[in-house]
């Protein structure tokens, strides 16, 4: 899935560890840019929802689902002008995507590491994943290539073997030769009108390559919550369960955060003003945090 993965052999037992752990790892970055996810669970997979072993039916009616929600609730989309867009405001809303919500800030990821659960849960260790995203796959929202990955939620679900099987069989063609082919094919054609649909002037010369591989996206801060969580996305091509080898990978650094550790480091959270109030803006979220606040 284009990406390396390593764990820190010291888990993080107070807000002042994981700082002086961040401080390890960020005095000597091989990127310039580094984004971060806080999962209240550390085995749970770190992959962009509609990828889950659970949502494998959605992934296959992916096309489907996303209409659905469009046909429900057509006002809420009027404003978005890609299909990027939609499947951001998609994500707010809950549907499993091909996005994975990721933070510029580690502290909004360890807050998320530390959720206790649901009521009645069984205690269990967090993780701050620190994700280092190389230039070559960091992009804007308005790119080619975002456009090129977010629409392929417009394609069925055969329609996206087509694209994988098609791309395995030109592999050994040199590269120009095989984007030609890539593009002359009808299913390619199929996915060049969906983002002509958004971007009339694009030009039919998709690399394969680009939609395998994960991208690092900046959002359009346009959305309260991606302003308070700092928030960002990595985009998934086709398959992330598959080994893609490529030089640009995102390494990923795993940070634990043990069950026993998390109550004392949220509280030491909410001191610097990292709650569930200023990372959720909505007023009905504002309104369950000082509740439960001033509850005995």
């Amino acid at each position: 899935m284009a990406t390396k993965s390593t764990t820190t052999s010291v888990s993080p037992r107070t807000l002042t560890d994981f700082i002086e752990e961040f401080e390890k790892y960020s005095s000597s970055p091989k990127y310039s840019l580094d984004c971060y996810r806080g999962q209240r669970d550390a085995s749970w997979p770190i992959v962009a929802g509609i990828f889950r072993p659970e949502f494998k039916d959605l992934l296959t009616i992916e096309r489907k689902a996303v209409r659905d929600l469009i046909s429900v609730h057509p006002s809420e989309f009027a404003t978005d002008e890609t299909m990027f867009d939609k499947l951001v405001r998609m994500q707010h809303f809950g549907l499993p995507t091909r996005l994975l919500d990721v933070s510029r800030n580690a502290l909004v990821a360890l807050y998320f590491a530390t959720d206790p659960g649901p009521h009645g849960s069984d205690p269990i260790d967090g993780r701050v994943t620190a994700f280092a995203i190389p230039e070559e796959r960091e992009k804007y929202f308005d790119s080619d290539s975002v456009s090129c990955i977010a629409n392929l939620a417009n394609m069925g679900s055969d329609e996206k073997g087509d694209i994988y099987r098609l791309k395995e069989s030109l592999i050994e063609l040199p590269e120009d030769e095989q984007i030609k082919k890539f593009n002359d094919d009808c299913v390619i054609k199929r996915l060049h009108q969906s983002i002509r649909s958004e971007k009339s002037y694009f030009q039919p010369i998709i690399n394969p390559i680009d939609l395998l591989l994960p991208y690092y996206v900046h959002p359009k801060m346009s959305n309260r919550r991606i302003l308070a969580q700092s928030g960002a996305f990595i985009l998934y091509g086709l398959d992330p369960s598959k080994e893609i080898f490529y030089p640009y990978e995102i390494e990923e650094t795993h940070f634990l955060v043990p069950q026993k550790a998390k109550e004392p480091i949220r509280k030491s959270l909410a001191n610097l003003g990292i709650n569930e109030s200023t990372l959720f803006p909505e007023i009905d979220k504002a309104a369950a945090w000082i509740k439960k606040r001033y509850s005995r």
